[in-house]
């Protein structure tokens, strides 16, 4: 490798990220869901356990999502690569992440494998 492709690589913003494949992806997703529906079954079966904790979780393990999953799955075009196109995307996984990550997993899965 050449010594101007190890710059472009160690300058990457992603460089310092292991690789994120789909399989880690969907497991990270599946840990997340399975931390929400204990959240969830923790607010309803005691009454000291804050529903509050459950909003927050929530919005916390799409941002981690967002952090991890989806910064390490896509790269963004650099023609579509605007501040309207990324910001509304990152947004709308983060707050409809228990929906929009397995689209996302099922779209990446047919470019893939078909």
């Amino acid at each position: 490798m050449s010594d101007d492709a190890e710059i472009q690589a160690s300058s990457s913003p992603n460089a310092s990220i292991p690789g994120m494949t789909t399989g880690k992806g969907i497991l990270l997703y599946l840990g997340s869901f399975g931390i929400l529906i204990v959240l969830f079954y923790l607010a309803m079966k005691f009454d000291s356990f804050s529903g509050g904790i459950v909003f927050f979780g929530y919005f916390a393990l799409g941002f981690f999502l967002n952090r991890i999953v989806l910064r390490g799955l896509i790269e963004w075009h650099p023609v579509y690569n605007t501040l309207d196109n990324v910001a509304s995307g990152k947004l709308r996984m983060m707050l409809l992440w228990p929906v929009t990550y397995p689209a996302l997993f099922f779209q990446l899965l047919v470019s893939q494998h078909l």
